[in-house]
């Protein structure tokens, strides 16, 4: 269950730099495809789960992936001023399904 969690990592650590620090068209696509990336990861880990858990852990990651992107559109329109809840509701998503992955 380690890779689906670095997996997230990476894509989180990766949608932070490109949409607060470097903002590029260019990096955008590659956000975007780094989240393709880790959905479809989550997708076969959640199939792999014997658990009912399963559908729970594809909806985290799913959420996960949402609330990224709607903070990269959100800081390319101007509105900075309230993504602080957009980053909190992001962080706790990421930890509910690191807690998630180890339970289930």
């Amino acid at each position: 269950m380690i890779l689906p969690i670095l997996m997230l990592l990476m894509y989180l650590i990766v949608s932070a730099a490109t949409i607060l620090v470097m903002r590029s068209r260019t990096l955008d696509i590659l956000r975007a495809l780094a989240g393709i990336a880790f959905l479809l990861l989550a997708t076969v880990t959640s199939l792999n789960m014997d658990s009912p858990g399963s559908i729970l852990t594809f909806a985290l990651a799913l959420c996960v992936f949402i609330s990224v992107e709607i903070t990269g559109f959100k800081q390319y329109k101007g509105d900075a001023d309230r993504l602080f809840m957009i980053h909190a509701f992001t962080i706790m998503l990421a930890a509910a399904y690191i807690i998630v992955l180890f339970t289930a």
